[in-house]
C-alpha cells in the first residue's frame, strides 16, 4: 500500500499531467467545444489541485515554507478557476447544455 507521501506525490503528478493534457487537447483542436477560456479554466483548476497535493507532500516531509507557498498558490489558482467558471457560466462563454 502506498504511504501518504507517495500518494500525494503521485496525485500531484497526475493532476499536472491532466493540465498538460488539456493544453495539448486545445492546441491540436481534438475537442471541438474546448475553447481557450474553458481550457484555461481547466488548466488553472488542475494546477491548483496539483499544488495542493504538492503542499501535502511537502508538509509530510517537514518543509514548512514550501508547504505554505504551495497551499497559498494552490488556493489562489483554485479561486481563480472557480471565479472563471462562474464568470463563464454567467456571461455564456461556457455553455453547459
Amino acid at each position: 500500500m502506498l504511504t501518504n507521501t507517495k500518494r500525494c506525490l503521485w496525485l500531484g503528478i497526475i493532476f499536472c499531467v491532466f493540465a498538460i493534457l488539456f493544453v495539448i487537447l486545445y492546441f491540436f483542436d481534438v475537442i471541438k467545444t474546448l475553447d481557450l477560456f474553458l481550457c484555461v479554466t481547466y488548466v488553472t483548476y488542475f494546477i491548483g489541485i496539483a499544488l495542493m497535493y504538492n503542499g501535502a507532500y511537502q508538509r509530510a516531509k517537514g518543509y514548512t515554507k514550501s508547504t505554505l507557498a504551495n497551499f497559498i498558490f494552490g488556493g489562489i489558482f483554485m479561486i481563480c478557476a472557480i471565479s472563471m467558471l462562474i464568470y463563464g457560466l454567467v456571461t455564456g462563454i461556457i455553455v453547459l447544455f
